[in-house]
């Protein structure tokens, strides 16, 4: 939204640039005074708009919401861009462009850090008010007339920002969230909440709240009243209520998950990732585990257990034999030293995202070929992992885990994959465990026992009859089973690659777990109609969604200002489109996987996307600022891409080296280090625009404010297509074609000049 609000602006400014000319305050303070009208407006405006995606195959009205969304957000980022636009007419480019990078950069910084101790509503109502202060100082500088009209229509947006917040009811959340429905039970109410960059954190007490995944349909056991934890009001953690009796929770017994801390026979250590609300906690202390370490990112979800919901859980996370780090779980991997006799994945999403496909366009690097074999590397001989996701139909997620799992241990040397694995599922879950030594007799005994017992069904283990399958939740065929026989088989590859779903072993290249999306996903939309689409794979049908109109819009405001100036055929400079093109496709085909891949390292898209955004921003706004003193002048674009392409090949080929080597660091020093790597690398991309602009801006304004245009343009929808590239060729493959852009334009650079 914000790109194609900066590719509108160059377009419409390329029009009317002349009149702009002959009345430049006017316009500049004007754009300044709309800002902040159309950012306050249209947040109010969007915030209480009715919206769902799951309905938008096949409620109408969800369509005009997302174009509601896109025109009223996207306005206030037109005008945003406007500014920047007509500051190039009149000032120095490269200082401009300088300073309205440096202030992109700083700003998601300051709002990450807002973000430790505000709601999301009130840091957006914080930056309306932030934006009226450049608004009110050009007023003054035009006539006190202008100014006093200035100060009221600040005034009443003030008064306007405030009364929504107090009468709309801006911070609720919207009905289709998990937390709504946990509301409208008896006596419910938000009894916490609390802020960090990682999600807003809210718990919620009611009669008859309980939630718990894979229970077995035979339990005698009844789930006490929890309290649940919820982040960002979707995911929810389930709080138990623990008084030190471990009869009071025995209905742990029957989960599904429960399996690993069933059968195994030695339980001195347990490694549990994602910890939340304690679940898998109490599973390791019914179990008998003496060691229990458990893993949690979110330092708040630690401070809630350890302190407000401490007596209500049982002091779990303060238990003489629990230690809770709070680290993203491959950091820890990387750093610790321990060995585990159990290493646990258990829920670690909720069913509607995962079913529906809304991660597919989002990285996870728990569930790769190299997550796997960290997890091994930090196993007792005798040690497994175990692994715990939802029943998906059609049947995909866990075929993909299987698969994945059978490619890890493959890369370790390891080939009797099938006398390592054990599968049990149940009506809600699947819990698969894998191990480093081939499974013991004892253990497929008691793998036996607990499913039956259960009524669970099992799905594998070492020397499974057919006939031992699909016993008590009956599927129309044993798929999990048959897919397992053939993952085995010598004609695994062409399995997967013949099934109808993407069950690709992702790896840290491309960590798209949830990306299920193959074309012939397309015949269940035809075959159960479009409102099933949310239980197949929309995730990444919806960057082809959004791909189209942006085209469309982009091929229009690209073409308009040509056809309004009478600048068609010949008089279309194809050097000028080509060049602002390429450096927009580039840079965020650099940017975009820099972000990715940063989630790793850094533990966390929160912290990885305003980190590389403020870093690349400023260090680009430097090379900006100083771009007119370095090169030659006839060469100074050309060295800067030549040196683009020189580190962002070098990062192709080291950047997992290094980030291997400083894993173990603090997330200070990881932030120090990322801000250090990317410096010398944004500096010099922040060159071939101004720069371009500036050899523009000596011939006619048209051509830069539609350069500006094109590029803005070019950067929303390179913003998409680095994300399907990266999903299908992988992040190496985005930084490649990023590499071939820069070169590119270097040569076209050479042209420009020219010109």
């Amino acid at each position: 939204m914000a790109l194609l609000g900066f590719g509108v602006s160059g377009s419409v400014i390329s029009v009317i640039v002349k009149r702009i000319e002959k009345n430049y305050s006017l316009y500049f303070s004007g754009a300044m005074l709309l800002f902040p009208v159309f950012l306050g407006l249209g947040f109010i405006i969007s915030s209480t708009l009715d919206f769902n995606p799951y309905e938008i195959t096949f409620r109408p009205g969800q369509v005009i919401a997302v174009f509601l969304y896109f025109f009223i957000m996207g306005f206030s980022f037109f005008i945003g861009a406007s500014i920047i636009c007509i500051a190039f007419l009149k000032y120095s480019i490269s200082k401009s462009y300088f300073i309205n990078l440096l202030g992109s950069g700083v700003g998601p910084l300051c709002v990450v850090a807002a973000s430790f101790f505000f709601h999301p509503c009130d840091i957006m109502a914080g930056i309306i008010f932030i934006s009226m202060i450049p608004a009110l100082v050009t007023a003054f500088n035009i006539s006190r007339r202008y100014a006093f009209v200035s100060v009221t229509i600040m005034v009443l947006l003030g008064v306007t920002v405030i009364m929504a917040f107090l009468s709309l009811d801006i911070k609720k959340v919207s009905q289709y969230k998990a937390i709504s429905g946990a509301l409208n039970l008896p006596d419910a109410e938000v009894v916490y909440e609390d802020y960090s960059p990682l999600a807003v954190v809210q718990v919620v007490e009611a009669k008859g709240l309980r939630s718990t995944a894979g229970l077995s349909l035979a339990s005698p056991f009844h789930v006490p009243e929890q309290k649940g934890i919820f982040f960002d009001a979707g995911s929810m953690s389930p709080v138990t209520p623990f008084k030190g009796d471990i009869n009071d929770i025995s209905y742990i017994k029957y989960l599904a998950s429960y399996l690993p801390f069933h059968v195994i026979d030695k339980k001195n250590n347990v490694l549990v990732i994602g910890a939340g609300g304690g679940e898998s906690i109490l599973k390791s202390v019914l179990s008998g585990f003496k060691k229990i370490d458990g893993v949690e990112v979110n330092h708040r979800v630690i401070e809630l257990m350890r302190n407000q919901f401490g007596t209500f859980s049982g002091e779990i996370y303060n238990r003489e034999n629990v230690t809770i780090h709070n680290q993203e779980a491959r950091s820890y991997i990387k750093q610790t030293r321990k060995k585990y006799d159990l290493i646990e994945l258990s829920m670690i999403d909720a069913y509607n995202t995962t079913a529906s496909g809304v991660y597919a366009l989002n990285e996870s690097y728990l569930y790769t070929v190299e997550s796997i074999e960290d997890y091994f590397k930090c196993l007792n001989e005798t040690g497994f992992l175990a692994i715990t996701r939802w029943m998906v139909t059609p049947p995909r997620d866990n075929l993909k885990v299987f698969n994945l799992l059978i490619k890890a241990l493959k890369k370790m040397g390891i080939e009797d994959v099938k006398e390592h694995l054990i599968a049990i599922r149940s009506l809600q879950t699947m819990t698969v465990m894998v191990s480093k030594t081939p499974v013991t007799e004892g253990i497929k005994d008691k793998t036996r026992e607990f499913a039956r017992k259960r009524f669970f069904d099992l799905v594998y283990y070492p020397g499974i009859k057919e006939n031992e399958v699909n016993q008590f939740i009956e599927l129309e065929t044993p798929v999990y089973y048959n897919g397992l026989q053939k993952l085995f088989s010598e004609k695994a590859d062409s399995f997967v690659k013949g099934y109808d779903f993407d069950i690709t072993a992702p790896t840290d290249n491309r960590p798209y777990f949830y990306n299920f999306f193959k074309l012939p996903v397309i015949k269940y939309i035809i075959k159960y109609g479009p409102s099933q689409l949310p239980v197949t794979e929309w995730g990444y049908l919806i960057l082809f969604i959004i791909l189209l109109p942006v085209m469309i819009i982009s091929f229009i405001f690209i073409i308009f200002p040509l056809l309004i100036s009478g600048r068609t055929g010949r008089k279309i400079n194809k050097v000028v489109f080509a060049y602002f093109s390429i450096i927009g496709v580039g840079y965020f085909f650099i940017e975009m996987p820099l972000i990715q891949k940063m989630v790793l390292f850094l533990g966390d898209p929160s912290y990885s996307l305003p980190v590389v955004i403020a870093g690349l921003l400023v260090s680009s706004g430097m090379g900006s600022l100083f771009s007119d003193r370095l090169f030659p002048e006839n060469r100074r674009i050309f060295i800067s891409v030549f040196l683009v392409v020189l580190i962002t090949g070098f990062y192709l080929f080291f950047m997992d080296i290094i980030f291997s080597f400083f894993m173990t660091l603090s997330i200070g020093f990881k932030i120090f280090l990322v801000l250090l790597m990317i410096a010398p690398q944004g500096f010099f991309m922040g060159i071939p625009l101004p720069q371009g602009l500036n050899l523009l801006k000596k011939k006619n304004d048209f051509s830069l404010a539609w350069a500006w245009g094109i590029n803005g343009f070019f950067s929303v929808i390179s913003i998409l297509l680095a994300t399907i590239t990266a999903i299908i060729l992988g992040f190496r493959g985005v930084f490649i074609i990023a590499i071939i852009c820069y070169a590119t334009a270097g040569i076209l650079s050479c042209w420009l000049i020219k010109e």
